[in-house]
């Protein structure tokens, strides 16, 4: 159970920069909030070091000691776990830093064909991405399971039962990718009519 968890930690801190440029692609975001989100990629990527550098700071002004794999600090005893954690947390941009270079070439490449779209005069459609909607009558939540079930031409039942059961496994991993589902893809348009056909069953 916890081989489960960590992994889907591991994915979720790994595909958060990239699911952000995703959401901004997918949902055709106005360029201050694709610029926003490039901030925010480029933040996550340095921030375990970042904490890092924090963590000896506080070691340097604490006088605390390494002690092989931990800090001591003769002040203030609890203050050592905390040095410990944040000054090791550099061994996390090795994922933090592809995904957030990854979100940003990604939001890069999206400002940059925006603004082109835009001086040539091309009107903006925010769900011209879309693959498919969230379903704006047939929903529980945020409509996702219906979205998938009719993409796939699948039981809505089944769909919604996978769901539930990945979230219970996998609960970082099915929560995250049930999440960027709602903001990665919009409702249908309120003057759609038609809706494939769906297994009920």
């Amino acid at each position: 159970m916890a081989t489960i968890f960590y992994s889907s930690l591991i994915g979720a801190l790994f595909f958060f920069g990239p699911a952000l440029a995703a959401i901004a692609i997918r949902r055709s975001l106005a360029i201050p909030w694709q610029l926003l989100l490039l901030g925010v990629c480029l933040v996550y990527g340095v921030f375990p070091l970042l904490l890092a550098w924090g963590g000896l700071s506080l070691a340097e002004s604490y006088g605390c000691e390494a002690d092989i794999t931990m800090y001591e600090c003769p002040r203030n005893a609890a203050l050592g776990d905390w040095v410990t954690g944040m000054t090791f947390a550099h061994w996390g941009a090795i994922i933090t830093i592809p995904s957030g270079l990854l979100g940003a070439i990604g939001l890069i490449i999206s400002i940059v064909l925006k603004a082109a779209r835009s001086q040539a005069g091309e009107p903006a459609s925010a769900n011209s991405a879309a693959a498919f909607y969230r379903s704006r009558r047939h929903k529980v939540i945020a409509g996702v399971c219906r979205a998938v079930a009719q993409r796939l031409s699948l039981s809505v039942l089944g769909v919604r039962i996978g769901t539930i059961a990945l979230t219970l496994v996998a609960p970082g991993f099915g929560g995250l990718l049930y999440l960027w589902v709602w903001l990665a893809f919009p409702l249908e348009p309120v003057s759609s009519s038609f809706e494939p056909p769906t297994y009920e069953g």
